[in-house]
């Protein structure tokens, strides 16, 4: 059995909707034409719309059934649910067509500048009619508001550690040392990190997610790197090696080093792995789905590194 609220709304909105729609047309007849309903059928709904309301919502104008202020009081508020809803039902069918939905589409702040630009620019070109909303943040925030439903698909680093996710690879960044361009390796096709173990660098702070796999490379390589500055953003880290104040070991930049440094390969050769994830919790929304399968038929070599 129906709790009364539910009875009560499902007997109301049709009511409420003639009652919008001799807003529009100025008397009954034509409001009731307008939505298909018959007016001997319109009339006994006002009258119980009169009776649930307690006051005299319309009234007889010569021949003609018209609202009262009190019926128009009510119709605005009507009208706006009734827009609310017609909202609703647009976004239900949007969200049901993957050529015409809505992407909330989360991605790192390091692939803000070309990578998540080149993917939707990309996508724009074969489902136009898809609409992005845009969302940068770290690695763990990303996994976390995927769970949570805040956004739909997101552009990360691929980890073995992240569980309750489906990955996409799509491309490998290697590490490389970035350097001042009159580093004194600078002319090296390739160097070791214990080449600069007496270096000072320049690195992210513990705890940001790009850390943790150059901490790994160091501890493989067994050396102790000495860090004169330690910063939240990749792009003041490579700011800071331009200025000579050190060196730094970063995924390299697409579209080469930034101006007044370098970039080295380090042998031997590590990369971080960028793709695109989802969450295994909850079902994508066809949009989001459609724009993952897309990217899935990529060629790998786009956008490496």
């Amino acid at each position: 059995m129906l709790p009364a609220s539910v009875s009560i709304a499902a007997e109301l909105i049709p009511r409420l909707a003639l009652l919008h729609a001799m807003t529009e047309h100025g008397h009954l007849s034509a409001a009731a034409e307008s939505i298909g309903v018959p007016q001997p059928t319109a009339t006994r709904w006002l009258d119980a719309l009169n009776r649930s309301v307690g006051v005299a919502l319309t009234e007889r104008v010569g021949r003609r059934v018209e609202l009262t202020p009190a019926g128009h009081a009510l119709a605005e508020t009507a009208g706006a649910v009734h827009r609310e809803l017609a909202m609703g039902v647009a976004r239900a069918i949007e969200a049901a067509d993957p050529g015409r939905g809505q992407i909330v589409f989360g991605f790192l702040r390091t692939q803000g500048s070309t990578r998540a630009p080149e993917l939707l620019r990309g996508y724009r070109a074969v489902r136009p009619r898809v609409r992005f909303s845009l969302v940068q943040a770290g690695h763990e925030e990303l996994v976390e508001q995927l769970h949570a439903g805040s956004i739909d698909i997101a552009l990360t680093a691929l980890r073995p550690t992240d569980t309750e996710v489906e990955a996409i690879e799509l491309f490998r960044e290697p590490f490389v040392l970035v350097a001042p361009v009159e580093h004194r390796l600078a002319r090296r096709p390739m160097v070791h990190l214990r080449d600069v173990r007496d270096e000072t660098f320049v690195g992210l702070s513990a705890g940001i997610a790009l850390r943790r796999p150059v901490d790994e490379m160091f501890r493989a390589a067994r050396i102790r790197p000495r860090y004169g500055f330690e910063t939240e953003e990749v792009e003041t880290v490579r700011g800071l090696v331009a200025a000579g104040v050190g060196v730094a070991v970063l995924p390299s930049r697409q579209g080469g080093p930034s101006a007044g440094s370098i970039e080295i390969p380090i042998a031997p050769t590590r990369y971080r792995t960028i793709g695109l994830i989802v969450s295994s919790r909850r079902r994508p929304t066809p949009a989001a789905d459609s724009f993952r399968l897309w990217a899935a038929s990529l060629p790998r070599a786009v956008g490496s590194g």
